[in-house]
C-alpha cells in the first residue's frame, strides 16, 4: 500500500471518529429533554456493572451506552430507547442493594428486584414467599388471536435466563417498567426529532414511540393473565401478591404512568396533524397506533375478564 492510500485511510478512520457523538452530548440532551433517562443511565455509571452488600452482589454485563449507536444523530435517535430500555433493568437490578446500604431496605435471604420510577421514586421489593411460576404456564389459558408481536419471547421462552420465566410475574412488571421508560425517553426527545426530521419528523417520533409503547397491552395483559391463572391454580401465591399493598403499588404506579404517558403521545400526535391540516403545510406521519396490537388488546384489558383484577391491583 502506498503512501498516499495510508494517508486518505488514516483521514477516513478519523473523520469518522471524530464524528462521533460524544458522550457529554448524550448525556447533557438526556439531562436536558428526560431527566428520567439520564438519571437511570447516569446512576448506573456511576455504580458501574457491579454492586455487592452483604456477601451478596449482582454484575450485569453492559455497560451505561453499549447500546446506543453514537454515529450520527439519527442513529442515536433510533438507538436510545433500547439503550435506557437495558440500562432500566441493569440499574433496577441494583435498586435492594443501593437502599439496603443506606439502610432503607432490609435484606433478606430471598430475591429482590428493584423498580426506579424517578430520583426521588423508587423501590426494592422482596419476592413472595410463595414460589412464583414460569409465565410459560399461560401458554394453553391464551388464545391464539391474543398472541401479538412479544407473545414468543415473554411467554413461550423456555430460557431459564428470562426474567418472565424465572421470576413470573416479577419478571413481567420489571419488563413492563424498562417498556416505559424506553417509551419515555423516545416521548422526551420530540425536539430533538423535531430538528432532525424536520417535515418528517412526526413519522419517525410516533414510528420509534409506538414500537415500544404498544409493549402496554401487551403487558398489562399478560400481567392480568398471569393473576387470573394464579388464583385458580396457585391460591396461595395469589393470596399473598392480592394482600401485598407494595407489589400492587408497583403494578398501579407502572400502569399508571405508562398510561398517561400514551395519552400525552396520543394528544400531541392529534395536534400535529390537526395544526398541518389548517395551515396547509406538510407533515409525513405513520399511524398513530399499530396495526398489530393495539386493535387485538386495547379493548381486551377493558374486558369485564379483568373485573376482580382491576378492582384487587389497581384501585386506590
Amino acid at each position: 500500500m502506498n503512501a498516499k492510500k495510508v494517508f486518505v485511510l488514516i483521514m477516513f478512520y478519523s473523520s469518522n471518529l471524530f464524528s462521533q457523538l460524544s458522550e457529554d452530548w448524550i448525556m447533557e440532551t438526556l439531562r436536558t429533554y428526560s431527566p428520567t433517562s439520564y438519571g437511570i443511565i447516569n446512576q448506573y455509571k456511576i455504580n458501574g456493572n457491579s454492586i455487592s452488600y452483604n456477601q451478596r452482589s449482582s454484575t450485569f454485563s453492559m455497560t451505561h451506552l453499549e447500546f446506543c449507536d453514537r454515529s450520527t444523530i439519527k442513529q442515536f435517535l433510533s438507538s436510545i430507547s433500547t439503550t435506557v430500555h437495558e440500562t432500566t433493568h441493569g440499574y433496577d437490578s441494583q435498586i435492594p442493594y443501593m437502599l439496603a446500604k443506606q439502610g432503607s431496605f432490609i435484606w433478606n435471604d430471598g430475591n429482590s428486584e428493584g423498580f426506579y420510577f424517578d430520583d426521588l421514586y423508587k423501590v426494592a421489593f422482596k419476592f413472595p414467599e410463595n414460589k412464583l411460576f414460569p409465565s410459560a404456564e399461560l401458554i394453553n389459558t391464551i388464545p391464539i388471536e391474543l398472541r401479538t408481536f412479544r407473545f414468543p419471547t415473554y411467554i413461550t421462552s423456555s430460557s431459564s435466563n428470562q426474567s418472565t420465566q424465572s421470576e413470573g410475574i416479577i419478571g413481567l412488571i420489571e419488563e413492563f417498567n424498562a417498556y416505559y421508560h424506553g417509551s419515555k425517553v423516545i416521548f422526551d426527545l420530540l425536539p430533538v426529532f423535531e430538528e432532525e426530521y424536520g417535515n418528517n419528523f412526526l413519522w419517525s417520533w410516533s414510528s420509534q414511540f409506538t414500537s415500544n409503547s404498544e409493549s402496554f397491552y401487551e403487558f398489562d395483559f399478560f400481567i392480568k393473565e398471569y393473576l387470573l391463572y394464579a388464583k385458580s391454580n396457585y391460591p396461595k401465591l395469589y393470596e399473598e401478591l392480592k394482600n401485598d399493598d407494595e407489589f400492587k403499588l408497583i403494578y398501579k404506579n407502572i400502569r399508571s404512568r405508562f398510561s398517561c404517558l400514551i395519552d400525552q403521545y396520543e394528544k400531541k400526535y392529534d395536534e400535529f396533524t390537526i395544526f398541518a391540516k389548517k395551515n396547509g403545510g406538510v407533515i409525513y406521519s405513520s399511524n398513530k397506533h399499530s396495526s398489530l396490537i393495539y386493535p387485538i388488546l386495547a379493548e381486551q384489558i377493558k374486558s369485564p375478564r379483568y373485573s376482580e383484577i382491576n378492582s384487587i391491583f389497581l384501585t386506590k
